[in-house]
C-alpha cells in the first residue's frame, strides 16, 4: 500500500528521454517516420479522472505535528548553516547540505499534500532525509559510531515484532470493506518498517553470502560516512512507519462502535479469491510463453504496444496467483482482488486481438483513441462498480501512471518523437483500459467473498 505518489511518479517518468529521429534500424531497415511532437502532445492533452487510494482512517492533527517536530529536532543537531570549510571534507558537507534541502522540500510537499496518505508519506521522507544528513554529519565529526546506528536497527526490529505480535485485526462486520482497507494499510506499514530495520546488501561490506539481519554479527562495519547516513535514514523512516501504523491502528479501533475480530473474514476471503484466481490463470499460457501464444494470433500483426500490454497483464496475473499467503490477510485479499482484475483484463484484451480489433498505435490519432478509451473505461468502472473504494484501489495507480505518461509525451523540445518511444508509452493506455473494464466484476467477486453483498 505504500506506493509512489503522483508527484514522485511524475518526477521519475518526466525525466525519461523520448526522442530521436528516423533512421536505419536492425538489419538496415528504415525505421517508421517520427511523429509530430505537437500532434502527440495534443493527443495526450485533456483531463484525467481524479482517483485516490482509499484511506478510511482520520489522522489526528497532533500526529502530523509530532512528525514535523521529530524532523525539526533532528535538524537541530546540525549546524545552521553548514560550514563552508572543514572538517569534515567538502564532499561530506555537500552531502549534508543536500540532505537538509531534501528535508525542506519534503516538509513543503507535506504541507501541500492533498491527502492524508500523501502527507504521511512526505513526512516519512522528511524524517529519513533529516536523519541521513544528521547521522552523516555526526559520524564525520566523531559524534556517532557505527555500532550506535546498528543498535537503532535492532531496536526497531524488536519494536516492530512486538507491535505485530500484539495487534488484533478488528472491524465492523457490517463494513468489511472499510475494515479491509484500514487493516491492510496498518499491516503494510508495519511490514515496511520491519524491512527498514533490516540492512540491505549494499549497507555492508560482506565476506559471507548469507542474507543480513539487523543483528548480523558477521557483517563488516558500515564502510563510510555515506553508508552510515543512508542506514540511519532508512531506520528513521522505518520508525516513522511504525509510528504511523500504531496511530492508524488506534484511530481505526477507536472509531468502531462494534470492534469485532476480522481475521477469519479476511482469511476466508483470501482463500476463496486465491482459488478463483488460480483456476482462471491455469487456463492461460505459461509464464515463459512466446509472443504468438501470448497474443493468440500472429504477434507481428498486433503491434508492440498491444503485445507489451498483454505481456504485463499476463505476468502480473501469474505472479499474484502464485504468491503465497502472508501474515497480513487483509493485504492478501487486496492482492488477489488486483490479480482477478488483471487476469480478466488479459483475457478480454486477448479476445479483442484474436477477433481482429485494431489497437495498434501508428499515429497521433491512434494514440488519442487509445487514451480516450482508457479514460472512458476508468470513468465507467468508477460509476458501475458496486463498491467504489475497491474500484479506486485498482485504478488509482493506473490513473497516476497515465498522468505521468501524458507528461512525458508532452514535455519534448524537438519537433518530432520516435514512433517507438510513443508506442512504448501507449501500452499503458491499452493495458489500463482493459484493467478498468475488468474492475466491476473483480469488485463483485471480492464483495461476495467478504460477504459484503
Amino acid at each position: 500500500m505504500d506506493r509512489l505518489t503522483r508527484r514522485r511518479l511524475l518526477a521519475v517518468t518526466g525525466a525519461t528521454a523520448l526522442g530521436g529521429c528516423a533512421g536505419l534500424g536492425v538489419g538496415g531497415e528504415l525505421e517508421p517516420t517520427p511523429l509530430d511532437a505537437t500532434a502527440v502532445a495534443t493527443a495526450v492533452s485533456g483531463s484525467l479522472p481524479t482517483v485516490t487510494e482509499p484511506f478510511p482512517v482520520t489522522v489526528a492533527g497532533s500526529h502530523f505535528e509530532a512528525s514535523r517536530r521529530a524532523v525539526r529536532s533532528t535538524l537541530d543537531g546540525l549546524p545552521d548553516p553548514i560550514p563552508s570549510t572543514g572538517p569534515p571534507d567538502e564532499a561530506t558537507r555537500a552531502m549534508v547540505r543536500r540532505g537538509v534541502e531534501r528535508t525542506r522540500v519534503n516538509l513543503t510537499a507535506a504541507d501541500d499534500a492533498e491527502t492524508a496518505r500523501e502527507r504521511l508519506g512526505e513526512l516519512r521522507d522528511a524524517r529519513s532525509s533529516a536523519a541521513r544528513a544528521a547521522a552523516a554529519w555526526a559520524f564525520a565529526t566523531d559524534e556517532l559510531t557505527r555500532e550506535a546506528v546498528r543498535s537503532r536497527g535492532r531496536t526497531l526490529e524488536r519494536e516492530v515484532e512486538a507491535f505485530r505480535d500484539a495487534r488484533t485485526l478488528v472491524g465492523d462486520p457490517d463494513e468489511p470493506v472499510r475494515a479491509l482497507f484500514a487493516n491492510s494499510i496498518v499491516g503494510s506499514l508495519a511490514e515496511r518498517a520491519g524491512d527498514d530495520a533490516t540492512p540491505e546488501w549494499d549497507d555492508y561490506e560482506r565476506d559471507s553470502s548469507d542474507a543480513p539481519t539487523a543483528a548480523d554479527a558477521a557483517a563488516e562495519q558500515l564502510p563510510d560516512v555515506r553508508a552510515v547516513g543512508k542506514r540511519a535514514g532508512t531506520i528513521a523512516e522505518g520508525r516513522a512507519r511504525l509510528a504511523d501504523a500504531r496511530h492508524l491502528d488506534e484511530r481505526f479501533a477507536d472509531s468502531l462502535a462494534d470492534a469485532s475480530p476480522m481475521v477469519s473474514t479476511f482469511t476466508e476471503a483470501r482463500d476463496g479469491l486465491t482459488a478463483t484466481l488460480r483456476s482462471g490463470v491455469a487456463e492461460f499460457p505459461g509464464p515463459d510463453v512466446d509472443a504468438a501464444e501470448l497474443v493468440g494470433t500472429d504477434a507481428g500483426d498486433v503491434g508492440r504496444a498491444v503485445e507489451d500490454a498483454l505481456r504485463q497483464l499476463h505476468a502480473a496475473a501469474h505472479y499474484l496467483a502464485d504468491r503465497e499467503a502472508t501474515g497480513d490477510p487483509a493485504s492478501d485479499v487486496l492482492a488477489r482482488h488486483r490479480g482477478l482484475a488483471q487476469a480478466a483484463a488479459f483475457e478480454t484484451l486477448r479476445d479483442r486481438v484474436t477477433h481482429g480489433d485494431g489497437l495498434g498505435v501508428d499515429s497521433a490519432a491512434d494514440l488519442r483513441e487509445r487514451r480516450d478509451e482508457a479514460v472512458d473505461a476508468v470513468e465507467t468502472a468508477l460509476a458501475e462498480s458496486a463498491d467504489r473504494r475497491l474500484a479506486r484501489e485498482l485504478l488509482s495507480y493506473p490513473v497516476a501512471r497515465m498522468e505521468s505518461t501524458d507528461a512525458s509525451l508532452r514535455e519534448w523540445d524537438d519537433a518530432t518523437l520516435q514512433q517507438a518511444a510513443v508506442v512504448d508509452r501507449a501500452r499503458y493506455y491499452i493495458e489500463f483500459a482493459a484493467l478498468a473494464r475488468a474492475a466491476p466484476d473483480a469488485v463483485d467477486e471480492t464483495l461476495v467473498e467478504l460477504a459484503a453483498f
